[in-house]
């Protein structure tokens, strides 16, 4: 790809490509992906106006596009922006695309959406356009508050942010209930960005004092969570997951989006912005966006480098002053975007193949990561709420002097010349006039601006390219973990037999009821007590490295009849759905098949022959459970469930229900797809404190359990287990 073809050329002009800002960085490949990737934006935007998400993705994403937004369509495509950001709002919220388990809460990305309009919103300029985003902003954050926000730990709840084929970068075992429950470090940076942007919407439109430190508190109080839940601090990098069963495991992964946000968004202390970015030694063609890779997993999320992610972590280099990783990146985009004729949705890390399970050509918001790297990394470019700012960051490698030409914005024109190499404004000339290194040029002047900045390199600039400077990986991105042990168990109420499979070469690192036994041996015997028992297992890599990050084995319980007990929902006090006989069960009581034990329910049968068929379909429905409790303690609680609306994998019909505890409200639950209505799944565990006595725990429907579409989805209720922990 040494030259565009002159068809090319003529076709980027009549499309429109020549309205676009011109790039010349003296680097032939460079200035002709970036015309590339400017086309197929526009190749990317539909009849009517909006974009899609690439050749093979012909529709819109929420957080595709708002990604994309943000990286840098919102000053290149200022139309096409709005008008997909408008085709994705219902009744003044933003849309969940389509994800796990039924989408929202299981999936809550959605959230990107704001700070993609606040970008928009600064193009814009309009003072009715920043009160509609505020509307909806505050809306959206509402709802979360009360659904998917966990206020014992502060932080919110859902898969990770775009990470969403879960066997990808979840355990097996770790199934939509599990995701829905858990806390991902991505999903929380873009909460935190978010309630930055509307904090500065709150003061752009002059809305209450009081709503404005409302949100400055709630921003505040998630990155502390963040920084004390996910910061690994003897590593200095941010853990990629905390898996929440009844106990909660921080996976001490490595997720690049999330770790570039914690760079940009200043969660990160500042002194270990460096640690952050070289915590993991990328692949030869770039970082992928997960590390360690997942055994037996294909490549896409797992094993795949995504250009959009690239984009993020080229802007947290910048920040951190690491030249050279900032251009590893960069040029490892140049050589697959050549290689592949176009900026592919992801490549495989380890042989720079496009193999990957899903691919597609033109992805959206692989253009703009590409753009965002050559327009805000190397010249700069940043619009912030008092104007645009220009700070360059241009390699040491790349020509002493590129241009950009006609980047207009709000009546602005704006041209822009940089010489020279590094991190440093040395002169900034304005109209051929000197002014300060730090010059913010204003929204409203309707001006052309011709500036000219002599660029110098620091010394953490200089550094950055000296090996012994650089920070010591603590593991290879391209190491693969072995495989997540799978459990069998085998209860009669007396003693639990665990066995571990497959059998695994490097041992196991055992964890009984927080006691931790290296073992060559894959499997244990308990003896239940007063209180369950829990274990979990490692398989620990066979050269002993202790730096690579595991993920455990699914949370088993050592079970009797004392420390857990089943309530029927059919004995409950029932206010909705209809009590129904489960036709496949032929149930006798003389042969005492109903189930006291979690390892003898049978998964396509309702325990006790009945259940609460469609619970749910209307506001104010419940289903009252009286629990008996002898002694005082934490018990763990969840649902027997069914809801077969749609796959596991897509659809929109997720339900949640809402939990109280004597009439006080705990909590509201997801309640994920399952794919067919064939089997019974518990829901999620919630930890509650019962005393000694009677106790009334309810599962109910309020506003709160509306789906987007302003919706309830009714699902099928078996029993409520209850299992006391300690």
């Amino acid at each position: 790809m040494k030259r565009l073809s002159l068809f090319l050329v003529f076709s980027l002009i009549v499309s429109g490509i020549s309205a676009l800002p011109s790039v010349k960085t003296g680097n032939e490949d460079i200035d002709n992906l970036v015309l590339l990737a400017q086309t197929e934006v526009q190749k990317n935007i539909r009849s009517n106006g909006t974009f899609c998400a690439g050749e093979k993705w012909p529709t819109a994403w929420t957080r595709d596009m708002s990604y994309a937004i943000d990286l840098s369509l919102s000053f290149l495509f200022p139309e096409a922006v709005g008008k997909s950001l408008d085709s994705r709002i219902e009744n003044e919220t933003i849309l969940q695309d389509t994800g796990s388990g039924g989408s929202y809460p299981v999936s809550t990305d959605r959230i990107t959406w704001i700070t993609a309009a606040y970008d928009y919103a600064l193009i814009k300029q309009s003072p009715e356009y920043f009160n509609k985003i505020y509307k909806i902003a505050k809306n959206v954050l509402e709802k979360d508050y009360n659904v998917n926000f966990d206020s014992e730990k502060q932080l919110f709840r859902g898969e990770s942010s775009f990470l969403d084929w879960r066997e990808q970068t979840y355990p097996r075992w770790a199934t939509n209930e599990y995701i829905a429950e858990s806390y991902a470090l991505g999903t929380n940076m873009m909460y935190y960005s978010a309630l930055q942007k509307i904090i500065s919407l709150a003061e752009i439109t002059n809305a209450d004092d009081s709503q404005k430190q409302m949100w400055i508190a709630r921003a505040e109080e998630l990155k502390k969570a963040i920084l004390q839940n996910f910061w690994i601090p003897e590593k200095k990098y941010f853990a990629a997951l905390l898996l929440k069963d009844i106990e909660t495991y921080k996976y001490e992964g490595y997720e690049t989006l999330g770790e570039s946000l914690g760079v940009l968004l200043n969660i990160a202390p500042q002194d270990n912005f460096k640690n952050v970015i070289g915590a993991v030694k990328p692949q030869a063609y770039g970082l992928s966006v997960v590390a360690p890779q997942l055994a037996n997993i294909p490549p896409y999320h797992n094993n795949g480098v995504w250009p959009f992610v690239q984009g993020y972590r080229g802007l947290a280099c910048k920040k951190a002053k690491d030249a050279f990783n900032a251009q590893f990146e960069f040029e490892a985009m140049i050589k697959a975007a050549k290689k592949f004729g176009t900026f592919k949705e992801n490549y495989v890390a380890s042989d720079f193949s496009p193999d990957t399970q899903i691919n597609s050509n033109r992805q959206l918001w692989s253009d703009a990561g590409f753009l965002g790297y050559v327009y805000k990394v190397m010249f700069g470019i940043s619009f912030e709420k008092d104007g645009l700012h220009i700070n360059p960051f241009v390699f040491s490698k790349f020509n002493k002097e590129i241009k950009l030409e006609n980047l207009s914005f709000n009546g602005n024109s704006l041209s822009l010349t940089v010489k020279g190499n590094g991190d440093l404004i040395k002169s900034y000339l304005l109209n051929e006039k000197k002014v300060d290194s730090d010059y913010v040029i204003p929204y409203t002047n309707n001006e052309k601006y011709n500036i000219v900045i002599e660029m110098t390199e620091s010394e953490d600039f200089k550094n950055s390219y000296i090996p012994e400077n650089q920070i010591k990986p603590w593991f290879d991105a391209a190491v693969i973990t072995p495989a997540v042990p799978n459990t069998r168990i085998d209860c009669d109420g007396k003693t639990t037999e665990i066995s571990f499979k497959p059998k695994n070469k490097g041992g196991y690192k055992i964890i009984t009821d927080s006691k931790e036994k290296i073992t060559s041996e894959n499997n244990i015997s308990i003896k239940p007590g007063e209180n369950i028992i829990l274990n979990k297992a490692f398989a620990l890599p066979e050269n002993g490295d202790t730096n690579i990050p595991l993920f455990p084995s699914k949370e088993v319980r050592a079970e009797n009849t004392k420390n857990t007990v089943f309530y029927e929902a059919e004995n409950a006090v029932v206010k909705g759905g209809t009590i129904t006989e489960d036709k496949a069960y032929s149930y006798s009581e003389e042969s005492n098949e109903i189930a006291k034990l979690s390892e003898e329910l049978i998964r396509t049968e309702a325990n006790a022959n009945n259940f609460v068929k469609d619970f749910g379909k209307e506001e104010g429905e419940y289903i009252e459970f009286t629990v008996k409790i002898k002694k005082n303690g934490k018990y763990a609680v969840d649902f027997r469930f069914k809801n077969g609306h749609g796959p596991i994998n897509t659809g929109e019909k997720c339900a949640v229900l809402a939990v109280s505890q004597d009439d006080k409200l705990v909590r509201r639950l997801a309640f994920p797809q399952q794919g067919a209505w064939s089997t019974w799944s518990f829901t999620a565990p919630t930890v509650l404190e019962l005393n000694k006595g009677t106790h009334k725990i309810k599962l109910y429907t309020d506003n709160y359990c509306r789906t987007q579409h302003d919706a309830l989805n009714p699902v099928y209720i078996d029993l409520m287990r209850v299992a006391k922990i300690k």
